[in-house]
């Protein structure tokens, strides 16, 4: 792949890198292989209200709305359409459904779109006038909110209609009932695309000579021209340099999915068995397959990610588009180009330091060494917000939480174990604390188990170890190792699951775990394996430590 160096290219590059699915829904498809489309002579009236402003559709009894000396019919190519795909390496399936077909949630339709990355309907499937494509738009983003909340979709409406912002209007309309706030209209693109947290819906038009209104002439795309557009779209999902990282990373585990099922062949089989028969009972030997997955999948990262993935052109070009607050401005001196300033920060770290001695604030915060001093903690937050878009978003709290916590996908529940971060009421009190159970002793478990957990201190506001998200708000968290802070508790274990299991809360969302002196202890985090496993080394480190007698003069001297 190619160095990006603009952030644009780099997402658009991404999501090719990502997409290989599409499928079009319309209804006709097993015509000719050129069809006529059927184009209405003049702009329809928004039937609805415009999501984003009022509608400035031209008269309907104006006459530069009749389609002057084209003949009312177009033609389209299908085949085109699937080379454009091709050309892409990107599949295309083309569906037409029957007449009296079903576009509910439990459709032939519906399913064949549920697994494709991108969908691409008519509007006027059998003459319905929408009706058809608003059903299947409606379930598709529906399921993408509750069913499989963690799958990215693109749906484009790609229509031979004049009038797509009344189009717009009736999908926004629709979605709107049932989401509410969780679906947006995008007003870069004139109410024409709107947004939900993975899904993004965008109406386009087929280039028929009809009039449409020339600030929606950009939404016209041929039908060679389709797949590169969708493209487009497609990485407006995933378009923040993190996000594109990841989604590469996604597409090259998918890439190699053939040499990592190689490394697991049938071969292995009798090996694999022999190990967990000789692990029984004591371990479960298929659970090792994970670690052992997850250690293919950081290999085909390590090796395919380019190095550096974000290039100094790349970080240059997001630097340019950054629109500094009013924290950032005061940060640094008035006379400092602060643009430029952002990109040497991002670019040199601390080495910034000796080129902008007029900026005094960081004689503070960098040492003779040239390492960051956090011991003005004031200063030290207000450089490490300094590129935010929003001070009160606690992006680096987010961040944090996301490096050093274990993600749940589905609605599980968790068990307590080595890493888990609970919260117990003590007389209108929180006390936090960190689980530090060996994990060979938080399974298989019968009866009656003390756990050992370390006190967390909260709202020090000098020092953080840990970050967690209790009632929708970020809580610093400071882990000091020692044995006058460890607490005892006694749980009864899981008859099925041999293990000590949270217990669904009546508030959503909320997870206990419910000692025998039934004591409630709110469920907040579980660390990584080997944050948790640092955690558990620097408490056993310290309560290994030797007392002895020596000379008071040596001990001091040695520090």
């Amino acid at each position: 792949m190619q160095q990006a160096n603009t952030v644009e290219e780099f997402s658009i590059q991404v999501a090719q890198e990502f997409i290989r699915t599409a499928v079009v829904i319309d209804d006709r498809i097993y015509e000719d292989q050129k069809i006529k489309l059927n184009v209405p002579e003049i702009v329809q009236e928004p039937k609805r209200k415009k999501a984003l402003k009022e509608s400035n559709t031209p008269n309907q009894n104006s006459s530069d709305n009749i389609s002057g000396d084209h003949d009312d019919k177009e033609m389209f190519s299908w085949q085109q359409l699937v080379t454009s795909f091709a050309k892409k390496k990107v599949v295309c399936a083309l569906y037409q459904p029957e007449k009296k077909a079903k576009f509910s949630a439990t459709s032939e339709v519906y399913k064949l779109c549920l697994a494709s990355d991108i969908v691409i309907v008519d509007w006027n499937l059998d003459g319905s006038l929408g009706k058809k494509a608003l059903e299947l738009i409606a379930n598709l983003v529906q399921n993408s909110l509750e069913d499989i909340p963690e799958q990215l979709r693109l749906i484009l409406v790609y229509t031979s209609e004049s009038n797509l912002e009344s189009i717009a209007n009736d999908v926004f309309e629709e979605l709107k009932k049932e989401l509410g706030e969780d679906i947006q209209p995008q007003t870069e693109d004139h109410g024409l695309s709107m947004h939900t947290s993975n899904s993004r819906i965008v109406i386009l038009g087929k280039p028929v000579h009809v009039h449409r209104l020339e600030e929606y002439k950009t939404h016209e795309v041929l039908e060679k021209d389709l797949a590169e557009r969708s493209i487009k779209e497609f990485s407006k999902l995933a378009s923040g340099l993190l996000q594109g990282t990841v989604l590469l990373g996604l597409a090259k585990i998918r890439e190699n999915s053939r040499k990592i099922l190689s490394k697991f062949d049938s071969s292995l089989d009798p090996a694999f068995l022999t190990h967990r028969a000789l692990s029984l009972p004591h371990a479960e030997a298929s659970d090792q397959v994970i670690p052992l997955l997850m250690a293919e999948f950081q290999s085909v990262l390590e090796d395919r990610l380019p190095n550096p993935i974000l290039s100094t052109a790349l970080i240059e070009d997001w630097c340019s588009q950054w629109e500094p607050t009013s924290n950032a401005k005061t940060f640094v001196d008035y006379e400092v180009d602060i643009k430029k300033f952002a990109t040497d920060f991002c670019l040199k770290g601390s080495g910034i330091k000796k080129e902008y001695p007029t900026v005094k604030i960081l004689d503070s915060l960098i040492d003779q060494d040239n390492c960051w001093n956090t011991d003005d903690i004031s200063s030290y937050r207000q450089i490490t917000n300094f590129l935010h878009f929003d001070n009160k978003q606690n992006k680096n709290h987010e961040f944090a939480a996301l490096m050093s916590h274990r993600t749940h996908y589905g609605n599980i529940e968790p068990a307590l174990k080595l890493g888990t971060i609970v919260c117990v009421k003590d007389n209108a009190h929180s006390q936090y604390l960190l689980c530090l159970q060996p994990l060979c002793d938080s399974v298989r478990l019968s009866g009656k188990k003390n756990f050992i957990f370390c006190k967390l201190q909260s709202g020090t506001n000098k020092r953080t170890s840990f970050v967690v998200k209790e009632n929708g708000e970020f809580k610093e968290l400071f882990f000091r190792p020692n044995a006058a802070n460890c607490v005892v508790v006694e749980f009864k274990a899981d008859k099925h699951a041999k293990s000590i299991i949270a217990k669904n809360s009546d508030i959503e969302n909320i997870k206990w775990f419910v000692s025998t002196s039934d004591s409630k202890y709110l469920w907040l985090a579980q660390l990584k394996s080997d944050h948790a496993q640092r955690a558990a080394e620097q408490f056993a480190s310290n309560l290994s430590r030797v007392g002895l007698t020596e000379s008071e003069w040596l001990r001091l001297m040695s520090k």
